[in-house]
């Protein structure tokens, strides 16, 4: 399996035929912040057979976070830790892709995700 690279960063992102069980619906990722405990992304689902938005899910708070696309077609959020590292969470946001620490070939071109969005 090679490495994944990461593109497309952004602070919000809508998609219409995001998977909902068998059934397929909107999605809405955005990332908030707090100016005393930084930022997080969450993520909206529509419910299809009500019409109704979900209950948000959560991220914790890091210092910045951003939505990416990786190379392999899917959607990540990319979270950049107090700790100096940068963690690549799944967009079902509960599962840790990948870590990035900065002694990584890779961790240059993903820190750079973070000065292209402001």
């Amino acid at each position: 399996m090679s490495e994944l690279t990461y593109s497309n960063p952004r602070r919000a992102a809508v998609f219409t035929d995001w998977p909902y069980g068998q059934l397929r619906t909107t999605c809405t990722f955005e990332i908030e912040t707090d100016p005393k405990r930084g930022e997080r992304a969450t993520r909206v689902t529509i419910n299809p057979k009500t019409g109704e938005p979900s209950a948000p899910k959560l991220l914790t708070f890091s210092s910045r976070q951003l939505i990416v696309d990786g190379s392999d077609g899917k959607t990540y959020i990319a979270t950049k830790s107090l700790y100096g590292h940068i963690s690549i969470m799944q967009s079902n946001m509960q599962l840790q892709q990948e870590s990035i620490h900065p002694d990584n070939p890779r961790f240059a071109a993903v820190n750079a995700l973070f000065s292209v969005v402001g």
